[in-house]
């Protein structure tokens, strides 16, 4: 999607979104008028947000798949509903998933009054807006795919010359990039009865049973000491939580 700035009519709907962007940065949820939570679809894939922002009530949805965060902004003057569209540029994660820092590029379109929708009405609200993670993700989240689990995964398992794409055991490519599709959902080689992960099931995922040597002959990490308790239990709370690629 190519988005470029708009005419001078669209303006000031940016503008008053560039100013609530501003208070999500600054603003912590708990300052909400009304009631607001945070939710994760049942496929993991997506967090569904509803929160007060400056007065607007904010409905976006932060898909975890092309790091696009998306949705309408409701104006209490009971005025048409304006929309934002923001892609994530960069992203930094904390051991607080709380804390992580995103750093959005959005823009904003007042209402389409009738099909066909004209790309010019989106102009650019700003670039580089800072956005922490405690509000795109539900609160107490304890662990995170990118902060807990993946860079685990790259550095005691593909990097170690089982699971690194080329010579991959069993067919599972653990690398950073590739290693949330290989597991997630998708069926055990070794256990027929279950997944590698599934998602809000720790028990039911082989993968930790491997992990755990729970019964399960060649415990991995392969000819490697076992994973730490600490790292292993922020691996069961992913999974716990959703195993979202957050």
């Amino acid at each position: 999607m190519s988005l470029r700035r708009g005419p001078s009519t669209s303006q000031p709907v940016p503008a008053i979104l560039a100013c609530a962007l501003a208070l999500v940065a600054t603003v912590a949820p708990a300052s909400a008028q009304r009631p607001s939570g945070t939710q994760l679809t049942p496929d993991a894939r997506r967090y569904l947000v509803n929160k007060d922002v400056g007065g607007e009530r904010w409905a976006i949805s932060f898909d975890l798949d092309d790091r696009t965060v998306t949705g309408n902004v409701f104006k209490t003057d009971g005025s048409p509903p304006s929309f934002v569209w923001c892609r994530v540029a960069s992203e930094t994660q904390a051991s607080n998933p709380g804390g992580n820092a995103y750093s959005l590029d959005c823009w904003g379109a007042p209402a389409c009054a009738a099909a066909p929708c004209s790309n010019a009405a989106w102009t650019e609200i700003g670039r580089g807006i800072p956005i922490a993670g405690s509000f795109l993700l539900p609160p107490g989240t304890a662990a995170t795919w990118g902060g807990a689990v993946a860079p685990v995964l790259a550095s005691r398992c593909a990097l170690s010359g089982c699971h690194d794409g080329n010579n991959a055991a069993n067919g599972l490519d653990l690398r950073a990039e590739s290693a949330w599709r290989s597991i997630v959902g998708v069926a055990s080689g070794q256990d027929a009865f279950r997944d590698l992960v599934e998602p809000f099931d720790p028990d039911a995922s082989y993968l930790l049973a491997k992990i755990l040597g729970d019964g399960i002959l060649n415990r991995m990490p392969l000819g490697q000491p076992p994973l730490d308790e600490p790292t292993t239990a922020a691996i069961r709370r992913w999974i716990e939580e959703g195993a979202a690629k957050n």
